[in-house]
């Protein structure tokens, strides 16, 4: 047998990570690493899907908070540790959150603090502790990470007045996912041997958005599937179901 395509995914308990990882757990010669900070959430995840007909990947599981940089590196030597000298093919940096309902309680400060800390800071800094580990991948293509944007984060997009995303102006979370963008750009040009990109699977019913998204997570995260299991377009490119799309 070929070597597995190993696949680390953030925020792997609940809606998006969790399809992505049930949906990639149905391919065959597949290693998936769930990731969450909670690891009974993340055993719980990894039960369901493990026990779910047509599952043919090893699912294993990774205690990782992606706001917490001890976390972070302790979860690196777990999961180099769980490899035994293979190399990790794909980081797929979903975990994020949306508190902007929040601001009247904590502030403005406080939400864009919160909101930075886990979809920014915690996606850069896991993406540049796994660097090392993706480096060594083989497989075709090379390592690649996946950063999980939205359309919310398009300039473009947002700039205008008649677009998809009219109305749904919000402050931090949108220029997070701009931040996230930014930073995806910066990883793809200092690390030209990797393929990094940006994906907006959507808006999805998910508890991000007290399940208001009107598509469902099976087919908003086909795009994640895809990238995720093979090399998709170019580095760097920001992609949705639908294609490329504007920064």
């Amino acid at each position: 047998m070929s070597t597995p395509t190993t696949i680390l995914i953030t925020g792997a308990n609940q809606g998006l990570g969790y399809e992505t990882a049930r949906q990639l757990s149905k391919q065959p010669n597949v290693h998936l690493f769930l990731a969450g900070r909670d690891l009974t959430k993340i055993q719980e995840a990894q039960t369901k899907i493990s026990a779910e007909e047509g599952c043919q990947a090893t699912v294993d599981t990774v205690t990782l908070d992606v706001s917490d940089d001890a976390s972070i590196k302790a979860g690196v030597e777990e999961v180099q540790g769980k490899l035994r000298g293979a190399a990790l093919d794909v980081l797929v940096n979903n975990a994020g959150i949306a508190p902007e309902g929040q601001i009247a309680e904590k502030g403005l400060r406080r939400v864009f603090e919160e909101t930075y800390a886990v979809n920014v800071f915690g996606a850069a800094v896991v993406a540049d502790s796994f660097l090392p580990l993706l480096k060594q991948s083989k497989s075709e293509g090379g390592g690649r990470i996946l950063n999980i944007s939205s359309g919310l984060g398009s300039i473009t997009i947002m700039a205008d007045p008649n677009g998809q995303y009219k109305g749904a102006y919000l402050l931090a979370y949108n220029s997070s996912k701009s931040a996230l963008n930014s930073v995806t750009v910066t990883l793809a040009m200092k690390n030209p041997e990797l393929h990094v990109v940006c994906i907006d699977p959507g808006y999805n019913a998910t508890n991000l958005n007290h399940f208001s998204g009107p598509m469902d997570p099976k087919d908003g995260v086909k795009v994640m599937v895809a990238h995720a299991l093979k090399k998709v377009g170019k580095s760097t490119g920001f992609y949705s179901n639908d294609g490329e799309i504007p920064w």
